[in-house]
């Protein structure tokens, strides 16, 4: 099983379909459909199209060839051609090549790697949070599939490492497949799998800064009148933790509890370094 998020969108059973018209390209009447199935607004979209047909025509002309949308929304392509010294310039007739080379699959590819990349810059802001997630799966080497949400009501399916779970829960009872525990998010990143664009999210369960986030959790409104530094965890076995004022007794176990492990509170008079 795979640790990157599928593509959301409608699953169409054909390749993406263009009409053509004498030399260029009606893409007027695909925008929404485009916009829907990627999450892309219609710049974004028309961004990659203009770069995927400049890409492939060019390859396909051996010249540079520039893609672009008139007013209309017509796509058209000009092929830039170096003659004894003389740029020519010579509009393409679109609709010989879409065919030949493969274009709606070179155009959903480009507009899945977009999104993948769009919803990578989302996520990555989010990096250092905690996540509740539920244990999914398991793969040979031990992996952890966690389904979570980084923004409410937007599922992803992230990995959380074996080497990033501490030992004393890798084959715990609390550990099993259906049970919600809390996650540090670690690393979001696009990355190819087997040439299809993915969103990769790693999470883990041995950061320091999980038990910060824990003990702010618990908090609630509370924690912002808090300081709050974990400056050594043995995991397993105890964090060590500085604030600046008193937490609640409630708070702590609740954390010890979650990461079973002992948290250990030291409130400290001067201020606390991160």
């Amino acid at each position: 099983m795979s640790h990157v998020r599928k593509n959301k969108g409608k699953q169409s059973s054909s390749p993406t379909q263009f009409t053509i018209r004498r030399k260029y390209v009606n893409i007027a009447t695909l925008l929404p459909v485009l916009r829907e199935k990627y999450a892309l607004n219609n710049a974004e979209v028309m961004a990659e199209i203009e770069l995927t047909f400049s890409a492939v025509l060019s390859r396909l002309y051996q010249v540079e060839v520039m893609a672009f949308f008139t007013d209309e929304f017509q796509l058209q392509a000009i092929a830039y051609e170096k003659r004894s010294g003389v740029i020519h310039q010579r509009q393409l007739d679109i609709r010989a090549v879409v065919g030949k080379t493969s274009m709606a699959r070179h155009l959903q590819h480009s507009l899945a790697k977009a999104e993948v990349i769009r919803q990578a810059q989302r996520y990555k802001p989010q990096a250092g949070t905690l996540l509740w997630g539920e244990i999914a799966d398991r793969d040979s080497e031990r992996n952890i599939y966690i389904r979570t949400e980084i923004f409410g009501g937007d599922p992803v399916l992230a990995v959380c490492p074996a080497n990033r779970v501490g030992v004393h829960e890798r084959h715990s009872r609390l550990f099993q497949i259906g049970e919600t525990r809390a996650f540090h998010l670690r690393l979001v990143e696009p990355v190819l799998l087997n040439g299809i664009p993915r969103l990769k999210i790693v999470v883990d369960r041995v950061s320091k800064t999980l038990v910060v986030t824990l003990l702010r959790s618990y908090l609630g409104n509370e924690q912002k009148r808090v300081n709050i530094h974990c400056v050594k965890r043995y995991v397993g076995h105890k964090s060590i933790v500085l604030v600046d004022r008193m937490l609640p007794r409630t708070v702590i176990k609740a954390v010890d509890r979650e990461l079973r492990e002992r948290v250990e509170v030291h409130i400290v008079n001067h201020p606390i370094a991160h």
